[in-house]
């Protein structure tokens, strides 16, 4: 049976795929008489240079040189091989010019005869051993057996890529790199189009190849294939580590938060940027956030902040000791933003003041992470637009959590703000478009392969890392098994072993804080969290009664300041658009041929929630099954039937008609009636 094996040959550094047919006797031999050849060598530089005095000094430090030289060559020439044909072919090749050194000073005989008899007849049986098992077709590197690859040569002939070549730079037992040269004129471009094709011919799955530039050169490239799939196994979070335990945030990245395929850890930043992280229910990005909360609130100038609308305590509750600020309704939740507006304003005036464009270390304030985990939910990204513009220079940190990014959801101006994006498993190619840069999905990288079937598995488009790493898959840390029970298992021990967080936040950002933080630090200290922060259970249309009592009240109030103000009118004058027509103020206005009335809404009223919503079922009514539209269609029919509402009502509204099965949230963000139902009068 015919087998091959790559090996990088060839003045170009083309990949070649070299064939080693069924073992012969001779095979088996050959490895015996190594050992025995190396004698006569032995007794002829001997021979040669053993009795010249400070001459056999010279001609064995020569040889050691050669064998250096040789064995430096077969290390590098051996790299893209197996196991075996590189540590072993190299080990022997060093150990040979040793031996033959030595045998040249003192001579072949004992016990250098010895040593060499033994080690070259233990390193033959070594060799026969893998030739055997080679035959027999037995795993290697680790219990996986070795997947051997078509040489580029017969890729690009079948593919007809001409042009392009392709030097192997790395290969083991879980990818194959390689460095990509192109002619003609010919990009990167060029070849990442045809990724399903290269899958196919090497045989792995789809989104096993990746293709990415190179940051300096239009003619060169890199190529990635994933051989065997390390996404679906689970890394256990390794805990803390000590040494970033009470050092500052500025002393190093935080982490290590996962682990790339190739091996290497995963580190974040948070310093001068915010992040948006994105993946559907069950893929493993809250668990993501409590880790990286944990190594957060572990520095010792660091105040972490966190709402979440959606599951409350459920998420957070069991790393709470971490968290210095907590929301998990949404009077609290704005509540604590609008805080952190006034904290944003004092903490720049505060820095404004030292002579300093941003952040630094022992600059008097502490560090603001901020998680808002479900963020859809919150809705009113106003607030988080003006918060992320502001916020960023003045050691404030963003992280905006939920699980689809679309336009419905986040606007394109909040996006803007994010400048670092994560993306964990989603429902569709579209949902990842509105988190990943355009450069990591060209490059290969589809979340939307795992979706929620391997949790912990994403992309990272991170300042902290490098470029060509953005496009490669990342394990993120998860809980030691695969129980649920035992998500926070490692989790909360360690939030317990933390200080106190509250003891950790600066006079000036406390101070800014206010009354609201003084209470919650106070309902804390002489309650559980969940009788001080999230009250008695409400139902969704009790909250949003209260969010819209307070926006009529906010509205009534401005419309009153309107109707003192004492404001001369302003008189346009226009030219006379038919100037044959004349009247004057006492003309009589004739009667119309058809009655109708006009509105007796006065400016400035605002129709009340239950008739808002009724509103909105009107039209879907008046829509149909099957009509698909826009939030902002939406919200302009509802204004010419005037009825004026916030954004994040109407969001809410959206969403409760489609938990009630009468419209479908569209991956391009845009929505669809799916039924109708009469209207009962209240």
């Amino acid at each position: 049976m015919a087998r091959k094996e790559l090996v990088v040959r060839g003045g170009d550094g083309e990949q070649h795929a070299s064939v080693r047919r069924g073992n012969t006797a001779m095979d088996y031999i050959r490895p015996w008489l190594a050992a025995p050849a190396l004698v006569p060598a032995g007794f002829l530089t001997h021979w040669m240079w053993g009795d010249l005095g400070w001459g056999t000094g010279l001609a064995a430090a020569a040889i050691t040189a050669a064998g250096g030289v040789v064995t430096y060559a077969a290390h590098r020439l051996t790299a893209a091989r197996t196991w075996y044909a590189h540590h072993i072919s190299t080990a022997m090749t060093g150990g040979a010019g040793a031996w033959l050194a030595l045998a040249t000073a003192f001579g072949p005989g004992r016990p250098l005869m010895d040593m060499l008899l033994i080690g070259g007849w233990a390193a033959a049986a070594v060799a026969n051993v893998h030739l055997w098992a080679r035959a027999q077709g037995a795993p290697e590197e680790g219990g996986m057996k070795k997947r051997v690859l078509p040489s580029w040569v017969q890729v690009s002939e079948k593919l007809g890529l001409r042009g392009v070549k392709m030097r192997i730079t790395r290969q083991s037992d879980t990818l194959v790199r390689g460095e990509l040269a192109f002619e003609d004129g010919r990009t990167v471009e060029d070849l990442q189009h045809r990724r399903k094709e290269l899958a196919s011919m090497y045989k792995v799955a789809p989104g096993a190849v990746r293709i990415t530039e190179h940051p300096d050169r239009a003619d060169k490239g890199q190529i990635t294939i994933i051989t065997r799939n390390v996404m679906t196994e689970l890394i256990p979070w390794p805990g803390l580590d000590p040494a970033m335990v009470g050092a500052s945030l500025a002393d190093g990245p935080i982490g290590p938060l996962g682990v790339y395929e190739d091996g290497e850890q995963f580190y974040d930043d948070l310093d001068d940027r915010h992040t948006l992280t994105v993946g559907m229910s069950g893929s493993g990005k809250s668990v993501y956030g409590k880790v990286k909360l944990l190594h957060i609130a572990a520095r010792r100038d660091t105040f972490v902040c966190a709402i979440d609308l959606s599951k409350g305590q459920q998420t957070l509750g069991p790393v709470d000791r971490a968290i210095g600020w907590t929301a998990f309704d949404k009077k609290s939740a704005r509540a604590m933003l609008t805080a952190v507006k006034r904290a944003v304003t004092a903490r720049a005036n505060h820095l404004g003041a030292k002579g300093l464009p941003g952040w630094t270390k022992d600059c008097g304030l502490a560090f603001l992470h901020i998680l808002i985990e479900e963020a859809a939910d919150l809705v009113d990204f106003d607030e988080l637009v003006e918060l992320g513009r502001a916020a960023r220079s003045t050691g404030i940190h963003l992280e905006v959590s939920l699980q689809r990014a679309t336009y419905s959801n986040l606007d394109t101006d909040a996006r803007a703000n994010f400048g670092d994006s994560i993306s964990f498993g989603v429902k569709s190619d579209g949902d990842a478009s509105f988190a990943l840069p355009d450069y990591v999905l060209e490059a290969g990288a589809e979340p939307e392969r795992w979706m929620a079937n391997q949790p912990g598995s994403a992309y990272a488009a991170v300042r902290e890392a490098p470029v060509d790493r953005h496009p490669m898959p990342i394990k993120m840390f998860g809980p030691p098994t695969t129980k649920k029970s035992d998500e926070n298992k490692d989790l909360t021990p360690a939030a317990e072993s933390l200080p106190d967080q509250d003891g950790k936040l600066d006079p000036i950002t406390r101070a800014a804080f206010g009354e609201v933080y003084a209470e919650f630090v106070a309902a804390r200290a002489g309650a559980p969290v969940a009788a001080t922060t999230a009250s008695a259970p409400q139902t969704e249309d009790d909250v949003e009664d209260q969010d819209d009592d307070i926006e009529d009240q906010e509205h009534d109030d401005d419309v009153e300041d309107q109707e003192h103000d004492d404001v001369e009118p302003i008189v346009y004058t226009t030219p006379d658009d038919d100037p044959e027509i004349t009247a004057d103020i006492d003309t009589p206005i004739p009667e119309l041929e058809e009655d109708f009335a006009l509105p007796t809404r006065t400016k400035g009223s605002r129709a009340s929630a239950e008739q808002a919503r009724a509103a909105v079922d009107s039209l879907l009514e008046e829509w149909g099954a099957g009509h698909e539209f826009g939030a902002f269609d939406l919200k302009t029919e509802l204004r010419e039937m005037g009825v004026e509402r916030s954004r994040s009502w109407l969001y809410s509204q959206l969403r409760r008609l489609e938990e009630s099965g009468r419209l479908h949230h569209e991956d391009s963000g845009a929505w669809t009636v799916l039924e109708t139902r009469e209207l009962t009068s209240a």
